[in-house]
């Protein structure tokens, strides 16, 4: 039976920028590597709206990015 194995996580935030000339949002996104593969759920939101205030666009979308090997029998 294949294993799977938690390698390396990473925190993606996503911001509003504003809207193109056709009226629609404009989305950017800032990547945080190397989260700690054991953080929480909870610890991840926790840290997105800590950093939050400290952006000058609405943050709407907080991902986790896990990585992971897969190897067989």
């Amino acid at each position: 039976m294949a294993a799977e194995s938690l390698t390396d996580s990473a925190l993606k935030l996503t911001f509003e920028t504003g809207v193109d000339a056709n009226g629609e949002p404009i989305f950017k996104s800032k990547s945080l590597n190397n989260v700690k593969i054991t953080a929480t759920p909870d610890q991840l939101y926790v840290i997105a709206n800590a950093l939050h205030p400290l952006q000058t666009h609405n943050l709407t979308n907080v991902e986790r990015r896990d990585t992971s090997v897969v190897t067989g029998p």
